[in-house]
Formats: C-alpha cells, structure tokens, sequence
C-alpha cells in the first residue's frame, strides 16, 4: 500500500481500535497502554518518513520546474539569436531598414507570444517617423508612457493595466499587460520598442530581457543605415574631396583610439581603488576574493562589510559595459550599498532599496546583476539575495551544485519589491560556496568553446578540498581551457569554507 497522508490516518484509527477493543476483551490496562505507546512510536516514525520524503518530492519538483524555465528560457534565447541572424543576412543583401524592422516587430509577436507588437523611430531632421505595428489596427500609448521611455530613456514593466491610473487610456484599448524599451544609439533615445497582451497573461524581467535583444538589434540596424546614407553621400562627393575626407576620417579614427586607450586606464585605476585591496578575517569562514581583469575594463565589483555581531555583507556585481561609463556606475553601486547595508538584515530589501536609487540615476541601458548575502558565522548561515546574477556553486561532501537563480537584474526596472527574494543557506563544516562573475563561464577558447557552468562546478568542487588557493586554482583552470585566446570580460570569485 503506498504510504500518503490520508493511509497513515487511517490506519492510526485502525490500530488505536484495535487497542481498545482489545482491552474491552479482557487485557490489562497495562498491555493496552504499553500497546498504544509502540504504536504511537510507530506512526511518529512513520509521519517523520513521510514528511521527508514529501519534503524531497517538494524539492524535486522545484528542481524540475527551475530547470524547465532554464530550458524554456535558452530555448526563446535560440529562437531570438536565429531570427537576428536571418535578419542580419536580409540586411546585407536589401540594405533597406523598414523591412527589417517589420520581421523585427513579427518576431516579437511571435517569438514573446504576445497580442501586440509594436516599434516607434522618431524622425531625423526633416524626415518622417517609423511606425510598426502588429496584432492591431491601433494603439496610442499616452504622454505618460513616452514620457518615460523615450525622452527619461527608462523601460517600462506594467502588469494589469487597471491598477495603474497612469496608463488608463492603454486600458481602454483592451491592453492588460506592456513591456516597453527604448531604441538608443549613442545614449540617446530614437524611438521605442514594445509588446503588449490583452489576456491574464503578465510578463516578467525575462520577457524585458527578451525585449532588449530585439531593441539592440533594430538600433544597431537603424544606426548602420544611416552610416550608408552618409558614405553614400560621400561617394558622389569629387575625387580629390573623397580622399581629404578619408585621411580626415583616418585622423579621427586615431584620435578616436588614443581618447579610449586612456580611458581604459583611466576604469582600470577606478576599479582597482574600489576592490578590497585585502580579504578581512571573517568569523566563522575561510574566505578568499580575487578579480582578474580584461583588457577592456568590465564593471566587476566585489565587497566585503563588517555589519557587527560577527555578520558580514557578501556582495559581488557585475556592471552592464566597460570602460569609465561602467567604472563609474560600479562606484555608484558600491557607494549606494554601503549606505544601505546596514538600515536592514534583509538582503532583498537592501536590493530592493539599491535597485529605485539605480532606476532613477542611471542610464536606462545601464543593468547592475548582483548577488548580496550576509554571512553569521555563529550560526553558519548565509542569508542572500540574487538580482540577476549567476547562481552561487555549493560543494557538499565532494558534491557541487549550482544554487537557484532568481530576481531581477538593478536598475532594469522602477520597483523591484515582491521580484527579490531571500534565501538562507545553513552550512556545515567543510562546506564551500562559490560567487563568481559570468567572465568565468563564457571564457573562451580557440575554437569559441565556452568554459561553460559544468566546467566550473567540476574545478570548483576540486579545488573546495584545499586548505588554500582555491579560487587560484579555479582561475588556472580557466586559463588552461583558453589557452592564448584573450580575456573579453573580467573574472571575479568569492570563495568561503565554513569551519
């Protein structure tokens, strides 16, 4: 018979009327009671085995769906990546924008499974503006909605229209749900691009990050058209000009390579300043902090906060871009952070608060991912909070296993509340954690081979036996993989034992 909540009821029934029945036949009530005692020992052990083992098939099955929404997730990401392409190839052989830019707007209906879709460029000088529009005959967004994605520059997120006064009019229009993202070249906002659904169905970060794929694709489009109308313009120009304004354009290009190469250094020196420049003695852990910079300075950012009481704040980021623009945004973020560790003992709320301060003081294309944690080492546990970031690996007795992502990347959307979740992680002796950037997964080889999550747990869950050097190890593991070919992003880990 198969053990569930409703057979172990019954059968207590069962046998405690067997016991009674036993002692209106005649037995003692010494029997009857030590009989009562066995089986209440019995089926407490029974109700604690099926506690854990529905305990298990509970994790079981979030493992199941946490993985299903991974593979759903690569799956849209690999039908967005082969539309582009096939309209890259378009592109080239039709060099003509508006086309393009309706595959673009059809993809998104069909690829987000959406009812609407729609994409807006605002005139050039003395042009007109483009607008596409698909799973409708119209649709008005409103001052408020232009006021905040194309000239402040900000996504938007909107789930039931009806409880925001704000969007009203979309509303009427039998719009429930909108993900909205600006067309930007150069920091400037051109336009916006948008979905839309006129049922239950909501959307989430994932679809905004979807979304973003598209935008950058259309901008980058609209960007090289104008760049072809502008050589076109020069073809026509005489001979002797067209040669001036090459040597002119080969002046600037150098001027330009020069401004950027001091620039560079410029986020490298920033960056350095702001990373600890040693690992502190944390109670309670053997920790070790390493980030081993790309050519092309990141927006790596790792941190350690002494809290009181034996607690630490545990943070590690990675700023979207590179150069000084990110430099800058890392030394907003770790500024922000500092000044808000401490009003709570909740990770998710001090995201939560980092997060509305990032919305409204940066870029709109500026994306902070960050894991945040507090580590109490009187009681070994790891309190955190994951906003976009890449999973923590966790080594157990030899075994390594990546944590469950969640949360949405900082500054991608105005209220983070509700999204931010914490976790508390208790660990025992020996057990070793792993906060890293994504340089270490997409650190490629000769062959564009990716050294990938599975690799990482694999050198990870080797080097968590050292007694030191781990996140060394790890490190020379990577460079192994790739051999010559060079660092595109930086590398950043935090490794702790618990002892």
């Amino acid at each position: 018979m198969k053990l569930t909540s409703r057979s172990l009821a019954l059968l207590s029934v069962a046998a405690l009327a067997a016991c009674n029945l036993s002692l209106a036949a005649g037995a003692s009530a010494a029997a009857v009671i030590a009989c009562n005692l066995v089986l209440v020992a019995v089926l407490a052990a029974a109700w604690r085995a099926l506690t854990a083992r529905e305990h298990r098939l509970q994790q079981i099955e979030r493992r199941y769906q946490s993985l299903r929404m991974v593979a759903e997730d690569q799956e849209v990401e690999a039908r967005i990546l082969e539309v582009l392409s096939q309209i890259s190839v378009e592109f080239l052989s039709k060099m003509q924008l508006r086309p393009l830019l309706e595959r673009i707007s059809e993809a998104i209906h069909d690829v987000l499974e959406v009812d609407v879709s729609v994409i807006e460029v605002l005139p050039e000088a003395g042009g007109q503006p483009v607008r596409l529009l698909r799973g409708g005959t119209d649709l008005a967004f409103g001052r408020d909605c232009y006021n905040e994605v194309v000239f402040k520059g900000k996504s938007l997120l909107v789930n039931n229209l009806a409880n925001y006064p704000h969007y009203v009019t979309l509303g009427s229009q039998s719009v429930r749900s909108m993900i909205l993202a600006p067309l930007t070249l150069h920091n400037r906002a051109i336009g916006l691009i948008g979905a839309c659904t006129a049922t239950q169905r909501g959307f989430t970060s994932r679809h905004l990050r979807q979304l973003y794929s598209f935008a950058n694709h259309a901008a980058l489009l609209i960007e090289t058209t104008r760049l072809l109308r502008s050589v076109q313009k020069l073809s026509v120009k005489q001979p002797a000009d067209g040669i001036e304004d090459l040597k002119d354009l080969a002046e600037h290009l150098r001027a330009e390579r020069q401004v950027e190469d001091r620039e560079m250094e410029v986020a490298r020196r920033i960056q350095t300043a702001l990373l600890p420049r040693t690992v502190p003695m944390i109670p309670g852990a053997a920790v070790e902090g390493a980030s081993s910079p790309a050519r092309e300075v990141g927006g790596d950012y790792y941190d350690f906060l002494d809290l009181g009481g034996g607690r630490w704040g545990i943070a590690i980021a990675d700023v979207s871009g590179k150069g000084v623009p990110a430099a800058l945004v890392m030394v907003m973020t770790r500024t922000l952070l500092h000044a808000l560790a401490r009003a709570s003992e909740l990770p998710a709320e001090v995201l939560t608060a980092l997060n509305a301060d990032l919305y409204k003081e940066t870029d709109p294309s500026v994306f902070v991912s960050m894991l945040y944690g507090i580590w109490d080492g009187r009681t070994r546990t790891f309190t955190y909070s994951n906003a976009g970031h890449e999973p923590p690996i966790l080594v157990q007795k030899g075994a390594a296993r990546a944590l469950p992502t969640g949360g949405v990347a900082l500054g991608a959307i105005e209220h983070a509340g509700g999204v931010l979740e914490n976790q508390i992680l208790t660990l025992d002796a020996g057990d070793s954690l792993l906060l890293f950037t994504d340089g270490a997964t997409e650190a490629r080889n000769a062959s564009r081979e990716m050294f990938g999550a599975e690799r990482l747990q694999q050198a990870y869950a080797e080097a968590a036996a050292r007694p030191a050097g781990r996140v060394v190890s790890v490190l020379a593991r990577i460079r192994e993989f790739t051999g010559t070919s060079p660092q595109h992003d930086d590398i950043t880990f935090i490794s702790f034992v618990a002892v």
